[in-house]
């Protein structure tokens, strides 16, 4: 244990990898962030797979990372997802994501760290779950929903996917207005009050995006899962988001937000009690996945390059923690088992 503390250690004392210090700052789009995930499986082909999990109403590919030491094999290690883009105008957290891969493979035959976190976990990565809403800065998806005046107000146009998942569907009371509503009129009305849409859609699961995330989380044995999203300022958020009911496992929950927070400084307290249908809910209630919401910023998509590099730099080592957190946790699992 004292060996694997000094490890963790010098992982957060790494030079950051940066693949973008050759050129302008901007946020990719969805065929540039497609290019650098191609290049990164081109360069690395033994840690790194690339797989689509389905396809967005628009006909782009959902895609998910894998990275590990024998990473065409399902083997008995500790399962870690990171998730980023719900909200498609919230840029940087699929911009993060690009930078830790780059970042965790570049390093992998440099450091004992960083190749004990890949050769002891499956580390799995959906950088862009909303890739419509990224393409068309929209916060949710482009589906059009069939009522009147969709054209005319395009705001009523999509759903919000992290609203879209099976968890408190049934808990919507009218003062929940502000963070979910229930029907397309909804969001015209939050427009008009300078609120962002949020609109849930029909049922959960209705959406092509949600399915897909559904159909692969049901399939894995996710420790822990992180959704990056920005917009709510430096905070880590924990279930639950529809009530104020506290997690059966609140002592773990708080134990690892609280490292988090000692890594990159944010706050963190549970998500509330009025936004039904959120990814971390979900898989928490129905999985028993530790899942966590990371806001990296008060700003829905700085512009600014230096306090993006800032906001990468200070979450980098936050990624490789939850890793071995993750790790921990299962090897604690395997043993308990045994016994």
């Amino acid at each position: 244990m004292k060996k694997l503390c000094i490890m963790v250690a010098i992982i957060f004392l790494l030079p950051h990898f940066n693949a973008a210090n050759n050129h302008t700052f901007h946020y990719y789009s969805y065929d540039e962030m497609l290019q650098n995930l191609q290049k990164l499986k081109e360069k690395y082909p033994d840690i790194f797979t690339l797989h689509s999990l389905g396809k967005s109403y628009g006909g782009r590919d959902i895609f998910m990372v894998k990275i590990s030491d024998n990473v065409s094999i399902d083997e008995n290690e500790a399962e870690i997802l990171f998730m980023a883009a719900h909200h498609g105008n919230e840029k940087p957290g699929y911009q993060f994501l690009l930078y830790f891969m780059e970042a965790i493979c570049a390093n992998y035959g440099k450091n004992e760290s960083i190749a004990y976190l890949v050769n002891n976990a499956e580390i799995f990565i959906i950088p862009m779950v909303n890739p419509d809403g990224v393409e068309n800065n929209t916060r949710k998806n482009m589906e059009p929903n069939g009522c009147l005046g969709e054209n005319v107000f395009p705001v009523m146009k999509g759903v919000n996917l992290n609203r879209n998942y099976d968890a408190g569907w049934n808990e919507w009371k009218p003062w929940y207005f502000l963070s979910t509503t229930a029907t397309p009129y909804g969001d015209l009305l939050l427009h008009l009050l300078g609120y962002p849409p949020e609109y849930r859609g029909e049922k959960p699961f209705s959406e092509k995006e949600t399915k897909a995330i559904k159909e692969f989380v049901e399939n894995r044995s996710f420790v822990i899962a992180i959704d990056f999203h920005t917009g709510a300022g430096e905070i880590i958020f924990y279930p639950f988001g529809y009530t104020d009911e506290k997690p059966k496992d609140i002592t773990t929950f708080i134990s690892i937000a609280e490292n988090i927070s000692r890594i990159n400084n944010y706050s963190f307290r549970e998500a509330g009690k009025a936004a039904i249908g959120m990814a971390i809910d979900w898989m928490y209630e129905k999985e028993d996945i530790y899942a966590f919401i990371i806001e990296l910023s008060r700003e829905v998509a700085p512009s600014e390059e230096e306090k993006v590099k800032e906001i990468f730099e200070k979450n980098l080592p936050v990624n490789y923690y939850l890793i071995d957190r993750a790790i921990r946790m299962h090897l604690q699992t395997l043993y308990t088992v045994k016994i």
